[in-house]
């Protein structure tokens, strides 16, 4: 893929070298041209100084063919404007922008343009560390609203079939390994004490999957 990254900091560089490291034709942009020092020697992209704003620079960058665009400056304004350009003026099929404000994100969402905030993903997980550490989280979705979890199951839950904990449009078994191995379960699939499931949660039904676990 050729992708665009719109600010040198500590995340856009990380997601550069990440990215260039994996073989995607990365270009990165930044107005400060000793921000591009973060890349390091391993970097095998392209640095282009200047604005995100700037039509010059962006086509510099090689946006007429990106495949996808990013914007993670510290500015809320420049990174939404930088992906409003790349989206509407350009036509780049994946844009993303980090927001910190979370009232501004759903705004942005709305205008297709998609959006990450580290200020609500960080609360949500904190929250998760105080209020559930007996659960393990695997891995979480969009700005936290949804976890994927691993649990074991405990004596009360076997012999049971998966329906016993699932809740439509809130809480679904994805996988269960047993006996060291893993399977995707169907209607009906029975589980036996000591199976390792990876549920799907919803956030705000963490509570409940722990009831329902005996938690």
């Amino acid at each position: 893929m050729q992708i665009i990254i719109m600010g040198c900091g500590r995340v856009g560089s990380e997601l550069a070298n990440l990215l260039s490291m994996e073989g995607h034709k990365v270009s990165i942009i930044d107005i400060n041209p000793k921000a591009f020092i973060r890349l390091g020697k391993s970097f095998k992209g392209t640095s282009v100084t200047g604005s995100g704003f700037d039509k010059e620079v962006l086509e510099k960058a090689g946006i007429e063919h990106a495949d996808a665009f990013t914007s993670v400056t510290q500015g809320d304004n420049r990174n939404i404007v930088g992906a409003l350009i790349a989206k509407r003026e350009y036509g780049v099929p994946i844009v993303i922008a980090r927001i910190y404000d979370p009232l501004r994100a759903h705004v942005y969402n709305k205008l297709g343009i998609t959006t990450i905030s580290p200020t609500t993903w960080g609360a949500n997980k904190i929250k998760e560390l105080i209020c559930h550490s007996d659960v393990l989280s695997q891995a979480s979705f969009g700005n936290g609203e949804v976890e994927i979890l691993e649990a074991e199951v405990s004596s009360n839950l076997a012999g049971f079939t998966c329906d016993k904990i699932n809740v439509p449009g809130e809480i679904m078994v994805v996988s269960i390994t047993k006996l060291g191995r893993a399977f995707i379960p169907v209607v009906g699939t029975i589980m036996d004490q000591g199976d390792l499931l990876h549920i799907a949660v919803a956030s705000s039904s963490i509570p409940q999957l722990k009831r329902i676990l005996g938690i």
